[in-house]
Formats: C-alpha cells, sequence, structure tokens
C-alpha cells in the first residue's frame, strides 16, 4: 500500500530526514517510535507533502512526492496531527463537514462509530476537553474514507481511561482493513497495538521489526529509546 523509499526531508535549509525508508500495508498498524526530534513528525508530514522533500512515496503503485497535501489526501491517505487542528469556533457537525470529499459519508456512520460525539454535535470543538478533540480529529480524517491513516501522537496529554479508548479505535481501524503509520510516545501501548515498529534516530531508521524483536533488543531501547 504505502511504500516509502530514499525520503529526504528538509525545513528551509535544515536537513531533518536523511533516507527514510518504510512500508505500511492494509490492515496492519506501524508504530515510529523514537524520542523527540527524531524526525517521526517530519516523516508524516513528508509523506503528505507539507514539507520540501525528495525521495520516493508510492500509495498504491502512484508517486506522491512532489503532489499538493490536498491531491495525496484525495488517493486516500489521512494524516491527524499531534495538535488536533480542529476548529474551535465551529461545531462538532461542522467540523466533519470539512472533512467529506466529493464521495460522500453518511454522517450516521461516523456517530455510530464515535456515538460520544454524537451527544455533542451542535457544541463548539473549542468546548470538548482534550479527548474529545482528539476523537473529532481522528473521526473528521476517517469521514474521507481514507485507506490509510497516519496519527501523530494520539494518546498525548490524555487521561488513562480516554487513551484506552484511542487505542481500541486504532484496532477498529485495523480490523476494517485500514493501513495505520502511528507515532507514539508511550512504547507500551506502541508495542501492544502494532505490528510492526521502526525507530528513528537523527533522521533515520535505526532499527526495524516486530514488537517482540523491539522487546529482545535492550541495546537499541536503550540507545534510541529510553531517558
Amino acid at each position: 500500500m504505502l511504500e516509502v523509499r530514499g525520503l529526504h526531508a528538509f525545513y528551509g535549509q535544515s536537513h531533518v530526514l536523511h533516507g527514510v525508508d518504510l512500508d505500511v500495508g492494509p490492515g496492519e498498524i506501524v508504530s515510529l517510535l523514537g524520542r523527540n526530534g527524531a524526525g517521526r513528525s517530519s516523516t508524516l508530514k513528508a509523506i503528505m507533502g507539507m514539507l520540501r522533500s525528495s525521495g520516493s512515496v508510492r500509495f498504491d503503485g502512484i508517486e506522491l512526492n512532489g503532489l499538493k497535501t490536498f491531491r495525496i489526501a484525495r488517493q486516500g491517505l489521512a494524516y491527524v496531527p499531534e495538535e488536533r487542528a480542529v476548529f474551535p469556533t465551529l461545531t462538532v457537525e461542522q467540523n466533519l463537514l470539512l472533512g467529506q470529499q466529493r464521495e460522500r459519508v453518511a454522517m450516521d456512520d461516523m456517530w455510530r462509530l464515535m456515538p460520544q460525539l454524537a451527544a455533542r454535535r451542535h457544541v463548539a470543538a473549542g468546548l470538548l476537553s482534550g479527548g474529545e478533540q482528539q476523537m473529532l480529529s481522528l473521526c473528521r480524517s476517517l469521514i474521507g474514507k481514507p485507506r490509510l491513516v497516519m496519527v501523530d501522537e494520539p494518546t498525548e496529554g490524555l487521561a488513562p481511561q480516554v487513551v484506552q479508548s484511542v487505542v481500541q479505535h486504532l484496532l477498529a481501524l485495523r480490523a476494517q482493513g485500514l493501513g495505520v503509520l502511528l507515532v507514539e510516545q508511550k512504547l507500551g501501548i506502541a508495542l501492544d497495538i502494532s505490528d510492526r515498529v521502526l525507530v528513528m534516530g537523527h533522521g533515520r531508521i535505526v532499527f526495524a521489526g516486530t514488537p517482540d524483536e523491539l522487546r529482545a533488543h535492550p541495546e537499541a531501547r536503550q540507545k534510541w529509546l529510553e531517558v
């Protein structure tokens, strides 16, 4: 599904990604792990065409690198940023309507997916809790019927019970056959729900394997993940 090869990316003159390779298939969760500044969020942004980059980003065989972000989204990729980026003065329902594409999706499908938002459909998004805003951001990305979702730090700053709700929604997406590329700071969560994990350091992939392989590789955890 998603094939990234030799991806380099830049913030102005700063070279932040150095030849990143990764793959995400349908119905699997792949987690990008690493310390802050390792390049995880930059990888997602580069895939979505939000950074100046070089290399190859192919989705179902179609080259995406060089396309505008909205055209990349129309190919079936969705991006949920760490900052959630909801429109605070618009209602929950209005935020979701902004995520719709030409092929309309029944709003009822979204309410069934996240019933806690249905009860607040007419509430301004800026009045929602952090967890509700995270759910809204994820739901807005799904209403466009993507085939792969890239999610950046979905559990950051959330209460434990809300974290579990987010985790269950990610697992439900995998069960529906969607690919998920996840940036997650909480190592335990990433190891529990991922099919494969990629560890980043200094803008490169420094480890790739299954969660069990990373658990059995203390040197990689100590060098690239532990504080």
